[in-house]
Formats: structure tokens, sequence, C-alpha cells
């Protein structure tokens, strides 16, 4: 079962950066295409690397879904510890975090912004959002400097980095909807909020993970989305901003956002242990994981694997070894029960020892020897 989880595993995470390297290669030809429309973010229309690629893309999450997600149960992913990459990579989108937030609060202009909001070259709400991206994104970075530092992290710190992280992405996807440099139905808009969405549901999981009610396998799944989605939309735009001289979106932070998240991602995914729990995950799991080991030193009674298909599981047969039959006890009359029962014999009485004669019994003894 170790052997065959692991290899389902590695099996995804393989086919998943695969398919990544090649929506990337497709991705970056139509963007160095003529036909591409950097002014509006959209493809040359009919082109077939991005028509391609955005196929590729929905049936690569529509399979991680339905084929990793159903698998609750079935495996158990288990963190070792902060290894050097896992550590490399916080530090790193710890800082790109932090950027991010700068850049964008300064990218405001806070001191021009009145005539902006009254000219409409930007809206309140992308202005509220953009603040709270900005905000949520300092909490997460100054948790990502407590995580470094400290080997061993406390639950409720990871917990409330992750939340912030999600809400950070959650705030940049409204901000990207109410923005109004490229049209909402932009393809390069569209896939970096759909790269966004994907990394707030993905640090949902590693807060649920912090507050020990994990699912490993939506985490998964999950993970791999955001890992095929950050990759695909980062590289190619990183890629044309240094062969044309220019982004594609009014700037390359979120670019380079998107890959701090997906090296964060492809790091703790490469420290991950495959565990095997056939019948529950979390502390059921490892409840029956210890029952199991126990099971393989010494017999289970029926009553034990009754409780243990409670669970989910089927009662395996268990091989008892041989027990001598008890002796059973012969009896002369199947009608014994009429019979009267049988009266204890009594002690026989032991003789008194004669004691010296005294009284009327020593007078008439004397009467006796003078008579005669």
């Amino acid at each position: 079962m170790m052997d065959k989880t692991k290899r389902i595993f590695r099996l995804y995470l393989t086919l998943t950066l695969l398919l990544s390297a090649a929506v990337v290669v497709l991705k970056t030809i139509a963007l160095l295409s003529p036909g591409f429309d950097r002014a509006n973010g959209y493809f040359a229309l009919h082109s077939m690397p991005h028509e391609i690629a955005r196929l590729a893309t929905v049936i690569g999450v529509i399979l991680l879904l339905t084929q990793l997600a159903p698998l609750k149960g079935k495996l158990e992913i288990r963190d070792p510890g902060k290894g050097l990459p896992v550590i490399f990579s916080v530090a790193l989108t710890g800082i790109l975090i932090l950027a991010f937030s700068m850049f964008r609060v300064f990218e405001l202009h806070l001191g021009s912004l009145r005539e902006r909001l009254s000219g409409g070259s930007i809206s309140m709400q992308a202005v509220i959002f953009c603040l709270a991206s900005a905000f949520f994104g300092g909490t997460a970075a100054v948790c990502s400097v407590f995580s470094v530092a400290k080997r061993q992290v406390l639950n409720a710190v990871h917990a409330f980095a992750a939340m912030s992280v999600s809400l950070l992405a959650l705030f940049y996807t409204l901000f990207l909807y109410f923005d109004f440099t490229l049209p909402m139905n932009a393809d390069v808009k569209i896939g970096s909020q759909a790269a966004f969405l994907s990394i707030a549901l993905f640090f949902l999981c590693e807060a649920r993970i912090a507050l020990d009610r994990p699912v490993w396998t939506l985490y998964t799944a999950v993970g791999m989305i955001a890992l095929l989605l950050t990759s695909t939309v980062a590289v190619p735009n990183l890629l044309y901003a240094v062969i044309r001289q220019t982004p594609v979106l009014d700037s390359s932070i979120d670019d380079f956002l998107l890959l701090g998240f997906a090296i964060y991602i492809l790091a703790h995914f490469s420290s991950l242990t495959v565990k095997p729990v056939q019948t529950a995950s979390g502390l059921a799991g490892k409840i029956l994981a210890e029952t199991e080991a126990a099971a393989e030193a010494e017999p289970v009674d029926r009553e034990d694997v009754e409780q243990i298909s409670f669970f989910g599981d089927e009662p395996r047969p268990v091989e008892l070894p041989p027990q001598p039959e008890p002796p059973i006890e012969e009896t002369e009359d199947d009608l014994s029960i009429f019979d009267s029962p049988e009266l204890p014999e009594r002690p026989e009485r032991t003789e008194r020892a004669e004691r010296p004669a005294s009284g009327s019994r020593a007078r008439s003894s004397s009467r006796t020897n003078k008579k005669s």
C-alpha cells in the first residue's frame, strides 16, 4: 500500500509538471505571436497555441479534481518538518509578498488619488481592495519572518499566516476585477484571477492543516491545480516582459509573486511524505494505524474487527492460533437432576477419654470394695 500511494502522488505531480511545461511553451508562443493585443489583453482570434493551452489547462484542472479529491481516506500526507527547500521558499515568498504590498500602495499615488477618482481612471472599489491586499500582505510577510526564525512554529501563527495570504489573494482578485486598465473579459486578466483564486484555496487548506483539521487529498489536488495555474501564468508573462521589454499587465510584480507561490508549493510537495491509511484520515487514521500495528504482534478478536469496520472498511479475517478445546465432563445419567441429593456423611464420633471417677461414682466404688 505504501508503494501504491507513493506512485499515485508522484504520478500526478509529474503529470502536473509536464502539463505545466507544455502550457508554458504554448502560451509563450501565443504571447509572442503578432496577433496578441497587449493594449486590451486579447489573443489573436482562433490562435491555435492559445486555444490548445487553454483546453489543456481546463482538462488538467478537471482531472485533478475528479481523480485526487475523491481519494479521501485512502492516503494521508505528512509534513516531516521544515527542510532547507521549505525554509527557502517561505523566505522567498515573504520577501515577494512584502515587495508586492509596498509596490501596490506606492502605485496608487495617494497624493493624486482624489483627482484620479474624480476623473474615472480608477474606481473606489479597486482602491479599497488594493489597500486590503497590501494590509494582509504585510501581515503575511511578518508571519513568514517569524516562521523562518523559529524552527517550530505555533499552529496559531501558521494558521494566521495562511489566512492572511488567502485574504491577500482574494482581495487582489477583486482588485483585478474592478481595475479598468484592461477589459473584464481580457484573457490575461482572467488567467491572473484564476491563479490568485487557486492560491487562496490552497492556503485555506494549509490553514486547516495548522488547525489539525486536514483534508490531505483536497490539499494535494488544490495544490497541484495552483501549481499548474500559477506557473502557466507567471512564466510566459515574465518571458514576454524580458523579450518585449514591457510587462503583459500594468506591472510584472504580480507575475513575480505568482512565481514565488509556485516555488513555495513545489518545495512543500517535495518534502511531503505519503503515509497510507486504509480507513480514515486525521485522528481516526492515526488510531487505526496503531491498531493495525498492534494487530500484527498479537491476534485481534472478532469484536475488535467489528469496531475497526465501523470506520468504513469491511472486517478482515483474522487468523487465530488453534486453541485446545476444554474437556467435556461426562455424566452417567442424563436424568441425574431428578435424583435426590446425597447428604454428606457425618464424621464418626471419637470416644472420649475416661476421666477419673469423682463424686457419687467414687463412693459407690468404695462400697463395693468393702462388700467384697
